[in-house]
């Protein structure tokens, strides 16, 4: 049974300065995968993730089920976890947690899993600016996980990360996919990418070289094999 379809991006641009940042992006998102935004830095891949959201204006159409939805409304369809913004700083990690579990109504089975999966334990007690750069990421990442939107988007959530590290966030990201949620997760590192990613975008100076599988892409970029990156190379 094909999965349905959960976004559709139709023509979304956005300008600042003057400047395009974004230019006619197009692509879709079906229910239940995990979906790569990929691109060096100054893409437009946070932009991107804003606009969707809602936090960025923007022109075009952002639909979910087949629904026009303006952005004031689109916090009932999707959760976005933004890289390197800590809510309440000065907080200690639990009770930062702890606010959010209640916030989002989930149980405590749901956090302790999390600090469990997520190795959270040893900090729990600090502050989050006193965590390191890779400990506010998991944080982020808990956060972003105990959100119940159907659709979670993460911004940059390897970076920071050890390549150990790396691995336990994709097992417990795939793990999400597999209870049936949908993640767009921006990555500006290809390997990572093609790690976790069931479908990709690409986007370069703030324009869509294409979305799909990888072997759609192969065949958008006229190459019969290759990888991401060789893929990416040639449509660039």
């Amino acid at each position: 049974m094909e999965s349905q379809l959960l976004l559709r991006v139709r023509d979304l641009s956005r300008k600042l300065g003057g400047q395009s940042v974004l230019s006619a992006v197009n692509f879709a998102v079906k229910q239940g995968i995990i979906v790569g935004v990929i691109g060096p830095n100054g893409a437009g891949k946070t932009t991107l993730l804003e606009c969707v959201t809602g936090l960025q204006p923007h022109q075009g159409v952002v639909e979910f089920h087949g629904t026009v939805v303006p952005a004031k409304l689109r916090h009932a369809h999707v959760f976005y976890q933004p890289d390197q913004v800590l809510p309440y700083p000065d907080h200690g990690v639990y009770s930062t947690l702890q606010f959010f579990r209640t916030m989002f109504s989930v149980g405590q089975a749901r956090l302790d899993e999390l600090i469990d999966r997520l190795k959270l334990e040893a900090v729990l007690t600090k502050a989050s600016k006193e965590l390191s750069r890779g400990y506010q990421k998991r944080l982020l990442i808990a956060i972003g996980l105990l959100s119940t939107s159907p659709l979670l988007l993460l911004d940059e959530p390897f970076e920071g990360l050890d390549i150990k590290q790396t691995k336990e966030v994709v097992s417990i990201l795939q793990d999400e996919k597999e209870k049936g949620r949908t993640l767009i997760l921006s990555i500006h590192q290809i390997v990572d990418a093609q790690r976790i990613a069931d479908e990709f975008l690409l986007l370069c100076q703030g324009k869509d070289l294409g979305s799909g599988t990888l072997e759609q892409l192969q065949e958008q970029s006229g190459l019969a094999s290759g990888s991401l990156e060789d893929v990416f190379v040639a449509l660039t």
